[in-house]
């Protein structure tokens, strides 16, 4: 395959100081950035955008999160130089710190990636990503042309390298040299994130240029007309933009024309003012950041609730009480609370009514802020706190939904996640947030994610003898720690408050997650085949490009065969197009194209997640390609469950019995356990033979295990009934 478009992109916003600075005086120099695995994912975004983007995901591989190592990065930079041909690009793309070690007299830098240790480095110095490897290991041997752009400080330095007396990316001083370099400063300058742009500058008219500013007559733009666009910006410091022409330009994006054939707009006059319309909560952005800062600090500090809302609120006092038509009762409260004291003040407000949502009373020494935390018929409990700083009540509806999510989430979450919810609900209340509180939860959705523990629950094999009953595969699941039960729904749902782009990020890192943790218990595990795995997926992932290029990355660095690999559709999700989309033809005959196209090209197979609750319905399970459907538990409580069984296992063996398959779809029981009212020995009669939960008395946990032999004929024992 010739004119193929590779591409490696890698953000990293922090470094470990500890670990960086363990022998460098320059630590201090590395602070968190903000924007650079942004910036990674949108120049991944822009470049493989299934519309404009020249770039196909598969070629392109994206380091971003604490979890990646230089040495993957090299690794993956010479499996391309190996597999390339002298027509084919590659783009390397860097945001984040960038070190030059005392040691090394200014003579070598490195980009920081998570794994950074300075304790390795003196010892060996290819222990990171050295500039040096770029130039000796990549550019000097890549048979194509070669595309760097570089947002870090020092970038310069990738023009001279150690112990040479030449400019490496010069015409002259490396004859035959086909690549381009686009740098946000000198080796000795210093690049820079605005959080007006939300970018790191260089990387912010980089993305103006890609999506469709630097565009030629054709609509096409080349790294040359992208590095003479940034150029021309009025940035600070000067980019250096260092290019050859050599044959014909690599084009990165087609966006089109710059006008796209629209007329001309002629500038407005100067004597016309314009200002942007105003989101409401703008001006509130520093007060909500500190007040969140605040309440994370009582949460970390594992403080009462109430407590830590009195300090958050600079308040004298707060109660939780609770009002009805005799009065108000308190249920929680500071010391000084005096109910007494406060009474006229609660009573200001018309708490009772559903249209109330809080307000501020105040008299001439006093004043109180009262907003409810639960409604109910002729009951409501309220929150109330004595004197609090101005600038809350000031802040008017926002604080009332900021102390509900508080009061709602805060004695179980962690910081990051009470801090989540409280930006979640915010969005779910006022739309959209400023751009500043929407990054905000990016970082820490994604720092949560990147988390969480992976455990496996088996799913089990019935059968009347004892010897025939054991594991058919592994269900992974999410959890904040391995010693939870329980998954951690509320974070895990935040992201279908936010758009598809969260919740296309969510499922990467879980799904990316999931199978490396499933091939490393594998490798610890009684089998030497793997059992099957499947992981849950959001009808949004699965529309996207990007979702199944990281679903193929991560197949491949696991090393699982996808036959044995399930996704699990998840009930909650519509398969519809958005308002503003439209789907070629009928939606679940489009949607079903796309599964056969993911399954044909992965070889992964689908399931039907939690049939007979929300949108798992019989249309879908009819209508799309699953090779599994998963009986949902509330289905075993139901009056008509046996007849719900039975007809879901009829529609199960459908296509057998009309000779179009060879198999049944497999069926399998959710949440099966000593208390439900349909029996092991009902559904085995039903033809189902897989089941799945407590019953089985293996846990989920991040190990893969055999059946006890005792549990094994507990089972046949309650099949034969």
């Amino acid at each position: 395959m010739t004119d193929r478009r590779f591409g490696v992109i890698i953000g990293n916003n922090g470094a470990d100081n500890a670990a960086v600075g363990a022998r460098y005086s320059e630590a201090d120099m590395l602070p968190t950035l903000y924007h650079a695995e942004d910036d990674a994912r949108a120049i991944f975004d822009v470049l493989c955008d299934p519309r404009t983007g020249m770039f196909d995901s598969a070629d392109v591989r994206l380091f971003i999160g604490p979890d990646f190592t230089a040495d993957q990065v090299k690794a993956t930079l010479m499996d391309i130089v190996g597999r390339a041909g002298p027509t084919d690009a590659l783009v390397v793309y860097f945001a984040g710190h960038s070190l030059t070690p005392d040691w090394s007299r200014a003579t070598d830098t490195y980009l920081v990636t998570p794994d950074l240790n300075a304790a390795d480095l003196e010892r060996n110095p290819d222990a990171g990503l050295r500039m040096a490897f770029l130039k000796r290991d990549v550019l000097d041997v890549f048979p194509g042309h070669a595309l760097l752009l570089l947002d870090c400080c020092r970038a310069g330095t990738l023009l001279t390298a150690p112990g040479r007396d030449f400019d490496l990316i010069s015409v002259s001083g490396r004859q035959g040299a086909h690549y381009t370099a686009l740098m946000a400063c000198t080796a000795e300058g210093f690049a820079r994130e605005d959080p007006r742009l939300g970018h790191g500058v260089l990387t912010y008219h980089a993305l103006r240029a890609m999506r469709g500013e630097a565009a030629d007559a054709r609509g096409k733009v080349t790294f040359q007309s992208l590095g003479s666009f940034v150029t021309s910006q009025d940035i600070s410091p000067e980019p250096g933009f260092v290019t050859q022409t050599w044959g014909r330009g690599t084009v990165l994006t087609r966006p089109g024309p710059p006008t796209a054939g629209r007329p001309a707009v002629p500038a407005a006059p100067d004597y016309i003012k314009t200002t942007p319309l105003e989101n409401p909560l703008d001006r509130f952005v520093p007060a909500i950041r500190n007040l969140i800062d605040r309440i994370s600090y009582g949460a970390r500090n594992s403080i009462p609730v109430v407590e830590f809302l009195k300090t958050a609120l600079d308040a004298d006092s707060v109660a939780v009480l609770e009002r009805t038509t005799a009065g108000f009762k308190p249920i929680d409260s500071t010391l000084r609370f005096d109910l007494e004291y406060a009474q006229d003040l609660l009573r200001a407000g018309d708490s009772m009514s559903p249209l109330w949502f809080g307000h501020r009373a105040a008299d001439e020494s006093r004043s109180l802020l009262c907003v409810p935390l639960r409604l109910g018929p002729g009951r409501v409990v309220v929150l109330a706190a004595m004197n609090p700083a101005p600038q809350w009540p000031a802040m008017g509806e926002p604080i009332a939904t900021i102390l509900k999510t508080v009061w709602r989430t805060g004695r179980s979450a962690s910081p990051d996640e009470l801090a989540i919810q409280v930006l979640t609900d915010l969005r779910e209340a006022f739309g959209r947030l400023p751009r500043e509180l929407y990054e905000r939860y990016r970082r820490l959705h994604r720092r949560a994610l990147q988390s969480l523990s992976m455990v496996f629950q088996p799913i089990v094999t019935i059968e009347a003898i004892g010897k025939h009953v054991g594991v058919h595969s592994f269900e992974a699941l999410a959890r904040r720690s391995l010693s939870e039960v329980s998954a951690p729904v509320a974070l895990l749902q935040t992201a279908h408050v936010w758009g598809d782009g969260q919740v296309v990020e969510r499922d990467e890192i879980i799904v990316a997650k999931a199978l490396s943790a499933y091939a490393d218990a594998h490798r610890e595990g009684p089998w030497d085949v793997p059992r099957p795995v499947s992981v849950n997926v959001a009808v949004r992932s699965l529309l996207s490009d990007r979702y199944v290029g990281t679903l193929r990355e991560a197949l491949g660095a696991a090393r699982l065969n996808p036959v044995g690999v399930t996704l699990e559709i998840a009930e909650r999700d519509p398969i519809a197009p958005h308002p503003d989309e439209e789907w070629p033809g009928e939606p679940h005959a489009y949607f079903n194209q796309r599964l056969v196209n993911i399954s044909r090209d992965l070889g992964i197979e689908f399931a039907l997640d939690d049939f007979g609750v929300e949108r798992s319905s019989v249309s879908r399970m009819a209508g799309l390609p699953f090779t599994h459907i998963k009986v949902d538990r509330a289905v075993l409580h139901h009056q008509t469950a046996l007849e719900t069984l039975d007809y879901v296992a009829r529609s199960a063996r459908h296509a057998r019995d009309r000779g179009e398959t060879n198999a049944p779809r497999m069926v399998i029981v959710e949440g099966v356990d000593h208390q439900s009212p349909v029996t092991l020995r009902q559904i085995y009669d039903a033809q189902i033979r897989q089941i799945q939960g407590y019953i089985t008395q293996q846990p989920a946990a991040p190990t893969l295990r055999q059946l006890r032999d005792d549990v094994r004929e507990d089972i046949a024992a309650r099949v034969r009934g």
